[in-house]
């Protein structure tokens, strides 16, 4: 079964419940609602799932399209200076992944992530796999959380420089699927690839004091922190309390 995002979108409201009917059948859930903005929602086994098309899509990001405010300027430059890091374009480089044209999936995707019940990354993903779920890919991720948008954010370039990203409404940072995701930098959450967490870093930035505009660069769509990445790979025990798996339902 292949759905994209734009013929999703293009679908009449007849249609498209009769779409996500056929989805809530081959996937054993139960279909909560539609909405108007075509965000359909789903339940299994009392977690909720939203539908995120697939096909080929646009994940990562542009530097050349980097064009920090001047308070991201002023917040990094009191970060760079406290902890010698490179120019701000060169740092933000390090952190993202570069704009490419990957193809995934659909896929029902958890609305929320949950915190992690298993250490070992084995037997994470065997749990997962027992109940019908898998964790995303690095690509799945990106593209859930950002819906192809070019930007840094999802929601844009630009980030508050006076206060740091913590417990974000869903309703004021909103997801095109209808997902919370992206709200919280202490909220890693983990994908197949062991030595990679998308949506945050665990809380390193913000608890280390390290600047408002890099505890928002946490939250970028495409934002990868290494040595954290590593940290998970190697001593999970270690990260344990740091990092979320968000299950998610191959579609057809």
């Amino acid at each position: 079964m292949t759905i994209d995002l734009p013929g999703w979108r293009s679908l009449d409201d007849s249609a498209a419940h009769g779409l996500a009917t056929r989805i809530a059948e081959d996937t054993g859930c139960g279909l909560v609602e539609i909405r108007p903005d075509r965000v359909a929602l789903f339940e299994r086994d009392g977690t909720l799932f939203a539908l995120v098309p697939g096909g080929e899509v646009t994940v990562g990001y542009d530097m050349a399209a980097f064009r920090p405010t001047p308070g991201q300027l002023a917040s990094y430059a009191d970060s760079a200076e406290e902890y010698s890091l490179p120019d701000i374009r060169e740092f933000v480089a390090s952190v993202t992944t570069r704009r490419r044209t990957v193809r995934v999936p659909a896929l029902l995707v958890a609305v929320e992530a949950r915190e992690s019940e298993e250490d070992d990354f084995e037997a994470e993903s065997a749990a997962l796999a027992a109940a019908g779920t898998r964790l995303p890919t690095p690509d799945e991720w990106e593209w859930a959380c950002g819906a192809g948008a070019s930007t840094l954010f999802r929601w844009g370039e630009d980030c508050p420089v006076d206060t740091y990203p913590l417990n974000l409404s869903a309703d004021d940072w909103p997801n095109a699927f209808g997902l919370r995701i992206g709200l919280d930098p202490y909220d890693a959450e983990r994908t197949t690839d062991k030595a990679v967490v998308c949506g945050g870093d665990g809380g390193g930035m913000i608890c280390g004091g390290s600047g408002f505009f890099l505890g928002w660069l946490c939250l970028a769509t495409s934002y990868r922190d290494p040595s954290f990445g590593e940290l998970v790979a190697e001593d999970p025990e270690i990260a344990h309390d740091s990092y979320f798996i968000r299950p998610v339902i191959r579609v057809g």
